[in-house]
């Protein structure tokens, strides 16, 4: 039995698979509290199935990338399950979770993240079924940018083509092939399928050395000056 975390955004979700089959789910909208709406979550979805943790055989986190907070109250949960209960923790990256149900269609994938400040996440994937790849990773750009970037006919995908969607098919029109998904576009199916097959690879995290993926340093406010 396996746990999947998702907590790379806003839009988080937790799910019970096994062998990569999907048994059951809970998604949620979080309003910033990612580190109290998490171990309640994840103990309800349990329980409602008749579960504890120790039917588990593995954790599958998304690392990222994503929110700064959240990416680490999700990490760190995984890491505490997996450290306690003595079972693998596999990792996957949240770009690719994004763009992995789009794959077998014959054009290359860009998965996109809002980041903030107007700029998006981005990683492009080859889109085949076999011989999956990441054919450049993950960077941080301004819609403009990504977009004078793409040669190719490309699918557009991710949470932040509800924002920017429209703006990528004015600019590349034909070139681009902007997805029509409904939030939450990561679905906990295809984490529980990927994590698993990452199982069955033994493709495991070390404890000690995983960590969430950011692209860009934390914006730190300046301290307000004493009135």
């Amino acid at each position: 039995m396996e746990l999947s975390i998702d907590t790379s955004t806003r839009y988080a979700s937790i799910c019970i698979s096994h062998e990569g089959n999907l048994l059951a789910e809970t998604c949620w909208f979080s309003k910033q509290n990612h580190s109290v709406e998490l171990l309640p979550s994840i103990d309800n979805l349990l329980t409602g199935n008749n579960l504890n943790n120790k039917a588990l055989d593995c954790v599958i986190i998304a690392v990222g990338p994503g929110g700064f907070s959240a990416l680490r109250v999700g990490l760190s949960t995984a890491k505490g399950l997996s450290s306690s209960l003595n079972i693998p923790l596999v990792a996957l990256n949240t770009l690719e979770i994004e763009a992995y149900g789009f794959r077998g269609l014959g054009f290359q994938i860009c998965s996109i993240l809002d980041m903030g400040r107007e700029e998006v996440a981005a990683a492009i994937y080859n889109g085949l079924d076999e011989g999956w790849a990441c054919i450049e990773e993950g960077y941080v750009s301004k819609v403009e940018g990504l977009c004078a970037s793409i040669d190719t006919k490309t699918v557009f995908c991710g949470e932040a083509v509800q924002k920017y969607g429209e703006s990528i098919n004015e600019v590349l029109g034909d070139l681009a092939v902007v997805a029509k998904q409904i939030l939450p576009t990561r679905m906990p199916a295809i984490i529980a399928h990927m994590g698993y097959n990452k199982f069955r690879r033994m493709e495991f995290e070390n404890l000690s050395t995983v960590e969430p993926i950011y692209l860009r340093s934390p914006s730190i406010s300046q301290p307000r000056s004493p009135s």
